[in-house]
């Protein structure tokens, strides 16, 4: 039960740091997977690698809040933050939850985005599935790592203190983004 609460506080920080552009003016369509989507620090986010996470009509949208979490996993990384044993355990996680009546942050049932990127990408949808909870387990696991290194372990049983602990974190990551935000480049819109 604390793991699946846990993994739940984790990727519900995910979701608030993606966030919604309204002002995309651009379509998918316009860059080639090889274009550079924004730099973090020196680390380069193509739109490859965002169209392997999102449906085409969501990669503008997510720039965003992909930004965010890479500048967290780049700050939990150069803290030495050991998620070697939270990675494998969000793994396992992912990999046990039902997929049919889950959604993802923009509505689709899971194995309706599972089944469009997998043929969007070429891949079978297990194989997709696969390569994309480890993208996502790594991420989960950095963010969980730095929030509990700033805030402590949340009370995985009180309700009320994990809403408190989520708003603290939501905030002071954003705000910790801010701090950065010389060292953020976002090329398209």
């Amino acid at each position: 039960m604390k793991r699946i609460s846990l993994f739940i506080i984790s990727l519900s920080l995910i979701i608030s740091l993606m966030g919604c552009s309204s002002s995309v003016q651009s379509s998918i369509k316009d860059y080639n997977d090889n274009d550079i989507a924004a730099i973090v620090k020196d680390k380069e986010i193509t739109i490859g690698e965002l169209r392997f996470l999102y449906t085409d009509e969501e990669v503008l949208e997510s720039i965003e809040g992909t930004v965010k979490i890479e500048l967290i996993l780049q700050e939990a990384k150069r803290m030495n933050l050991d998620v070697s044993d939270n990675k494998d355990l969000q793994e396992e996680t992912m990999m046990l939850l039902p997929l049919r009546d889950k959604e993802d942050p923009f509505g689709k049932s899971m194995i309706d985005f599972i089944e469009m990127q997998a043929q969007k990408l070429g891949m079978e949808p297990k194989e997709y599935y696969k390569k994309y909870v480890e993208i996502r387990s790594e991420q989960i696991a950095y963010i969980d790592a730095y929030t509990q290194e700033m805030f402590g372990e949340p009370d995985a049983y009180n309700e009320d203190g994990l809403e408190v602990y989520n708003k603290k974190a939501n905030d002071f990551l954003n705000e910790f983004v801010k701090e950065h935000k010389n060292e953020i480049k976002i090329l398209i819109e």
